[in-house]
């Protein structure tokens, strides 16, 4: 083993970023920190978190003698656990390398030896529910069968195919009116996918939640209906021998209080522990009790934004009381607070330090004695980066998104975008040598580009206006899937194609009017699509064959004809699906889909011919792949994409940002807010909680984490969220952010209040809008250059 000396001066000569770079204090006390007591990291955003957790895995590794095989390190999202493995291997090889390099050239055999033995890629990474389902896996017995995990999707059409339906549930006013106490914002759990929704959402939560059914079913009789759909939806799951994530993570416990699993383990890190939800928490508590494993847990409180997931900040808010209470005093961590931000520049970070702490009533809520951030020393070197935060405000989103993209084209493609401010001084906005709009980030709570009643929102204006300059959009949650013209098209082919004139579909009753709706337009669009003969040609013809299962070109029409097969030949006609960055993730969605559904169905997503099921495999396809598709229940996942041109404008929620960084960063803070008015509070300056937060306190009485969450209100926590959001899509930005809305957020008599435009509980603002002209470069953090 090496000493943490050797250690260090190792990684140095074998990584050339840290050459010339080394962490800072804070950053490599963490990194040597003892395996025990526990490590327990705050680290505020852009300070370096990620590599303190991977050099550290490296340290247990190479200094203390953990084999790799007995480490696991786990993260929150598939991405960032693809991140922090690649760190780990690319630098433990390295790293490696130069000490066996070392010892041959010392003659040290022994440690030529230990190093030959060293296998940095058993190491193991990813999200718990990914170390879970191997851990489930591994620990098979004879005789036994590994359950199956199933993802949201497939998840929700079991839950209403093999439950919800049965004895006509999603009829009962009972069971809706009592799901309507989970969604109480207007109009509630009303349409079917709502009631759905909530069902699945409970019946996780009851897991993550450790929720005690027997007491909750005693509440009325809706409570006891609901709690009936949980445990036939967990029996079904377990008769077929699968599970969800939630269940994957309940059996991970289960085995582990029964003295199973708790093997080959040495030490565990975990990364974005302030989204961790209750059941998780138990799951870390266990391994580590069981195998005494060297814990090392790193988050940050103030980023915590997945409470509608069921994570519980004041999990990683009291680590410190909840640790020893559940494992002892021995187990009282030592605490380590990252907060030298090497990211954004000192007026970002400025003010999202104060953003974060201007509202006293939120301090409550934070890990005791927060630190805040500081920029590197290294920012100081060039004042001109530092340039004011900017604000956009228009009188309305047509001119907002005039002006934004005119900003964003002078930036981009034209010779900068120029910031005069008092006594005469300039700064110029400019693309970096070989940069371009994917530099750059539009971050909303929403990226939606229609709202309610098709009104066109501020996404849709830029999408439009940025075209006509030339420049795509990468936003491929702007609108509903079932609304994409050339999903529209596709589906309506297909459903052509299997059901000419919709004589199947129309005869199944049960698929509600909307839904109906939304296939006769699909039916309606492709119809128009075919008749202008798209080229290669021929799709009329196609068209015509599949519907009179006319073999034109075979010998007879097969037997069997997978969904999957006819969608990737309509294809053909469509070649966004193929050169597009969004088209590709809309075919991957809907491939998904099929996919998913062909694992429920008794047909496999396949068109039966000649058989006395072919109506019947023509319905279920209807049903499990059309309908789901029509009532928005399946989710495009952009994350398939491993590039999207730099020439694409990206368009993200706060949540798809989060762990990212961007040299520009535009946060929207207000462009649908236009008068305060009562149904939009929710989403700026809450009067009450939201739905997640009515759920919370609906069952807090009947889980062991309630009494944390009910610390504070409902509309505390609705305030905290908000804060919290707001304050990761700030945090974002390197050298630029600019803040965008409506200038009636600004106005001095009667404003639009908003969190995100500093407003805070007490009513107070505490930002400072000034024009640009008349900021100067002595003005306090919380002063925002209108432009």
């Amino acid at each position: 083993m090496l000493t943490f000396a050797e250690f260090r001066d190792s990684v140095r000569a074998a990584v050339p970023d840290f050459a010339t770079y080394w962490l800072n204090g804070r950053q490599e006390a963490a990194v040597e920190a003892a395996p025990s007591p526990p490590v327990f990291i705050v680290a505020g955003p852009g300070t370096g978190k990620t590599t303190v957790l991977a050099l550290r895995a490296l340290k247990l590794i190479l200094v203390d003698g953990f084999a790799p095989e007995l480490v696991i390190a786990t993260t929150f999202t598939r991405k960032a656990a693809a991140e922090l493995r690649s760190r780990i291997l690319s630098w433990g090889y390295a790293t490696i390398q130069e000490v066996a390099r070392q010892a041959r050239q010392a003659g040290d055999h022994t440690h030529l030896a230990w190093l030959e033995n060293l296998d940095i890629n058993a190491v193991r990474t990813g999200t718990l529910d990914s170390i879970a389902e191997e851990m489930l896996g591994d620990d098979r017995r004879p005789g036994e069968i590994t359950p199956a995990v199933v993802e949201g999707f497939m998840a929700r059409g079991l839950l209403r195919r093999n439950v919800i339906y049965v004895g006509r549930r999603d009829q009962s006013e009972e069971l809706t009116e009592h799901l309507c106490s989970f969604n109480p914002v207007f109009p509630g759990a009303r349409r079917f996918a709502e009631k759905l929704g909530v069902c699945q959402g409970f019946a996780q939560r009851v897991m993550h939640d450790g929720i005690d059914l027997g007491a909750y079913a005693a509440g009325g009789v809706g409570h006891g209906m609901l709690v009936e759909i949980v445990r036939d939806y967990h029996g079904y799951l377990r008769d077929q021998h699968l599970v969800d994530f939630a269940l994957l993570e309940a059996d991970v416990l289960e085995r582990l209080r029964a003295g199973r699993l708790t093997e080959g383990l040495g030490a565990l890190l975990v990364d974005e522990f302030q989204d961790t939800n209750f059941l998780q928490e138990q799951i870390y508590y266990e391994l580590c009790r069981r195998s005494g494993a060297a814990l090392t847990v790193v988050g940050d409180d103030d980023q915590s934004v997945y409470r509608f997931r069921g994570a519980t900040v004041e999990i990683f808010a009291d680590f410190t009381d909840r640790i020893v209470e559940y494992l002892g005093p021995e187990w009282k961590p030592a605490r380590y607070d990252l907060v030298e931000n090497y990211r954004s520049s000192p007026r970002i970070v400025g003010l999202f330090n104060h953003f974060i702490t201007v509202d006293r009533d939120y301090l409550a809520s934070r890990v005791p004695d927060k630190q805040p951030c500081a920029a590197a020393a290294a920012w100081a070197q060039d004042p001109q980066r530092n340039i004011p935060v900017l604000g956009l405000f228009r009188p309305d989103v047509e001119s907002l998104a005039e002006d934004l993209c005119g900003f964003l084209m002078d930036v981009f493609r034209g010779d900068g975008y120029r910031v005069q401010v008092a006594g005469g001084q300039t700064y110029t906005i400019q693309r970096a040598l070989g940069g371009d709009f994917g530099d750059a980030v539009y971050l909303a709570w929403k990226v939606r580009e229609y709202g309610s009643n098709k009104k066109e929102r501020l996404p849709l204006l830029i999408r439009r206006r940025l075209r006509a300059e030339g420049v795509s959009v990468f936003n491929p949650r702007g609108r509903s899937l079932a609304a994409i013209p050339d999903v529209e098209v596709c589906l309506g082919v297909m459903l052509e194609c299997i059901d000419p004139g919709a004589r199947i579909q129309n005869s199944i009753r049960s698929i509600r009017r909307e839904t109906a709706g939304v296939m006769r337009q699909w039916r309606e669009s492709a119809r128009l699509f075919v008749a202008d003969d798209p080229p290669p040609g021929g799709l009329e013809q196609f068209v015509a064959d599949w519907a009179a299962r006319n073999p034109r070109h075979m010998q007879k029409w097969p037997a069997e004809w997978p969904l999957l097969e006819l969608l990737f030949t309509v294809i053909t006609w469509l070649p966004r699906f193929q050169e597009d960055p969004e088209g590709q993730v809309y075919l991957e969605a809907v491939a998904r889909t099929i996919a998913q559904a062909a694992q429920i169905g008794i047909y496999s997503s396949s068109i039966l011919h000649g058989t006395a099921y072919d109506q019947s495999s023509v319905r279920e396809a209807i049903r499990e792949v059309f309908e789901a598709i029509a009532e928005e229940n399946a989710d495009v996942n952009e994350d398939i994409m491993p590039y999207v041109p730099r020439s694409y404008f990206p368009l993200m929620t706060v949540h798809q940002a989060k762990g990212l960084e961007f040299p520009l960063v535009v946060v929207d803070v207000g462009s649908d807010f236009r008068k305060n008015l009562h149904a939009q509070a929710r989403f700026r300056y809450p009067r009450d909680g939201d739905n997640t937060h009515f759920t919370e306190d609906h069952v807090a009485d009947f889980t062991p984490v309630g009494p944390a969450r009910l610390a504070r209100s409902r509309q505390q926590r609705a305030f905290d969220d908000i804060r919290r959001l707001y304050y990761v899509a700030k945090s974002r930005a390197e050298n630029v952010l600019v803040l965008t809305g409506l200038t009636s957020q600004l106005q001095l008599r009667n404003p639009v209040l908003s969190v995100a435009t500093g407003d805070c509980v007490d009513g107070e603002r505490r930002y400072r809008f000034v024009p640009a002209e008349h900021w100067s470069p002595d003005a306090p953090d919380d002063c925002i250059a209108l432009i």
